[in-house]
């Protein structure tokens, strides 16, 4: 059997299935500790006020280390297991709404949240603005430097008349009482008498008194600001979402403010709120707790405390829309900061069914609640999901291929095997992958690039299987190339691995051989094989193996599997062979191995021509834990 058709022969091809929506809850103890153990029928899901069934509810654990105990890479196939990146957390500081200087403190205060991130965690200190670009590192010394040279930037409004923030809002919106006692207190009139016409010969006499009009008017600018101010923090806000949405797995926004008025009437957060879940990013804000007293004010606030509610709200407005809550930091107080932390150590990913108007890419309300039980639930407000086509998913996947850092939510392996391809002096590398933790893979959306050591992309593939698993072939040049693959199963779940390896035939020039293929027996005998990548399932394997002999040689191959080179044979088959008009021959052996323990193991086929060896090649495989 030739190379070519060993693989079996699967066509880049996109099949639709039962469209899934994915979004994240968090389900919180009373010390705001992620809760574990729970399925698919502990929530509820309504869209738009409609249930929707739930699938599946995975929980991802971000507390722990790499798993020591999952398979690394090794010489014969890569693997993204026990590649740990860590999360990826920004530290956004809002200095539109941090004042000069005295915000200093409270931002030095803010930096202790960056040493209680475990090490390996990638973090990065940002001013909010539109134009920001996002430097992940783990320095954190750098990333202390960079948090404290911010100095916040927020001008002190003054005016005419003390007019507090809150009572500003209420008279610029029109509010009649707050605007009568304000003027009582700031002009020492009350408004009536303003207004009064037994008092109107009196003001055409003096002088008109405009002091309302000009509280008036002061209250209006300073709402004004107020509003510009959470436009250009929002606007920031919502570019940095989308800077970040191509960044694989979970994110986190940390926004350190003193706060910012969103007023629900003029403020629409339903396009944050659904970019958050498409970017899969969580805000959590750190309120800096602003004094009563402020060495740099002249005046106290006549409405302190509704001033800092009414910022205050604001702010957990945006947080509470993107999945993540406020926090207060006064002074040096740890809480807040440990308190997050916690939060970010987990959630669930919930996969529903979507109705027909789910996926038009459009904001939708989505409100996720618990079955039972008084468990803190931190949700998405809205989501927006586009349609899953063939263009949508190849994007994805691109993005994915160029990412400096390999995904690692969803398990990814890749094996490559060389063959000849006599007819046009070059070599046929045959590629599998698959995708899941478990022993039968799960569904996904799989992409390819092989890359030359040029540069040149020589290959790639992208492809729907539903298991997980798929295998291809590319004629290329002998040479070293990297594969990189990546995967997004149904839940929407990434992975990507890169594969760096040497495309070249075994044994010597008397006898060349190519690589050791295993995969599982075919349904039939004349049905193409698709290679295993190491994790060998089912009751017995194929082995297949090309190899050019003498002219005048008289080949026999059998294939031996053991427990490790020098180990006593488990097992020894003959293998048939076949030979081919191009000089080349093929022998093939079936390997039993229902009955073999799991654990690693290795098949070596051995040639001999004319009764003398004359050579082999080996290749290691798994079985699990059935």
């Amino acid at each position: 059997m030739a190379a070519t058709s060993a693989v079996t022969a699967q066509q880049p091809t996109f099949r639709s299935g039962v469209e899934l929506v994915t979004v994240d809850a968090a389900v919180l103890d009373g010390d705001g500790r992620p809760v574990p153990g729970l399925g698919a029928e502990d929530f509820r899901v309504e869209v738009d006020g409609r249930p929707r069934r739930i699938v599946s509810a995975q929980f991802v654990d971000l507390s722990r280390p790499i798993d020591a105990t999952a398979p690394p890479s090794a010489a014969h196939f890569s693997s993204n297991a026990g590649i740990d990146d860590g999360r990826i957390v920004v530290i956004a500081v809002d200095e539109t709404h941090i004042r000069r200087l005295e915000g200093r403190r409270a931002l030095q205060a803010a930096s202790q949240f960056i040493d209680v991130l475990p090490a390996v965690d990638r973090v990065g200190v940002i001013e909010l603005t539109t134009e920001t670009a996002i430097t992940l590192t783990r320095d954190r010394v750098a990333l202390r430097r960079r948090l404290a040279g911010m100095l916040g930037r927020a001008d002190l409004v003054t005016g005419q008349f003390n007019l507090g923030i809150s009572e500003a809002l209420e008279i610029a919106d029109g509010g009649r009482a707050r605007l009568a006692d304000a003027v009582l207190r700031e002009c020492g009139r009350s408004l009536t008498e303003y207004v009064n016409n037994a008092r109107a010969a009196d003001d055409a006499a003096s002088g008109r008194d405009s002091c309302p009009e000009q509280l008036e008017q002061q209250s209006r600018g300073l709402a004004q600001q107020a509003h510009a101010q959470a436009r250009t923090s929002l606007a920031a806000l919502e570019a940095l979402i989308a800077r970040m949405k191509d960044l694989p797995g979970p994110k986190t926004i940390v926004l350190v403010s003193e706060g910012m008025i969103v007023d629900p009437r003029r403020v629409d957060l339903s396009r944050l709120a659904a970019g958050a879940q498409a970017a899969r990013v969580t805000i959590y804000s750190l309120l800096l707790d602003i004094p009563l007293f402020d060495a740099t004010q002249e005046r106290v606030s006549p409405t302190a405390d509704r001033d800092r509610q009414v910022r205050e709200d604001g702010v957990d407005r945006v947080a509470g829309a993107a999945r993540g809550a406020s926090f207060r930091q006064v002074g040096s107080d740890a809480a807040p900061l440990a308190r997050i932390t916690r939060e970010l150590s987990g959630h669930y990913l919930l996969a529903f069914e979507a109705s027909v108007g789910d996926r038009d890419a459009r904001a939708h309300r989505i409100r996720v609640t618990m079955a039972s039980g008084r468990q803190l639930v931190r949700a998405r407000s809205h989501f927006s999901t586009p349609a899953t086509t063939p263009p949508a998913r190849g994007a994805q996947l691109s993005a994915l291929l160029r990412a400096s850092s390999l995904a690692t939510e969803l398990p990814l392996r890749v094996a490559t095997y060389t063959y000849a391809e006599p007819a046009r002096r070059a070599l046929r590398v045959v590629i599998s992958a698959e995708a899941g933790a478990g022993a039968n893979g799960v569904g996904a959306w799989l992409g390819f690039v092989l890359v030359d050591a040029a540069g040149i992309i020589a290959a790639t593939a992208t492809i729907e299987s539903r298991s997980g698993r798929y295998a291809f072939s590319s004629v290329v040049p002998e040479g070293r190339y990297t594969l990189r693959a990546a995967a997004i199963d149904a839940m929407g779940l990434k992975g990507s691995v890169e594969r760096v390896f040497a495309a070249r035939l075994a044994g010597t020039t008397e006898m060349r051989l190519s690589d050791l293929m295993l995969a599982p027996v075919p349904a039939s005998p004349a049905a193409p094989l698709s290679p295993i990548v190491d994790r060998a399932i089912g009751e017995a394997l194929v082995a297949y193996i090309e190899f050019q002999a003498p002219a005048a040689a008289r080949p026999a191959v059998r294939v031996i599997v053991a427990r490790g080179l020098s180990d006593p044979p488990l097992f020894t088959a003959a293998a048939s062979v076949s030979s081919r008009d191009d000089g080349w021959a093929a022998a093939r052996a079936t390997i039993p191995i229902g009955e073999l323990p799991p654990g690693a193991y290795l098949a070596r086929a051995e040639l001999e021509v004319n009764g003398a060896p004359a050579g082999g090649i080996s290749r290691p495989f798994t079985i699990l834990a059935r």
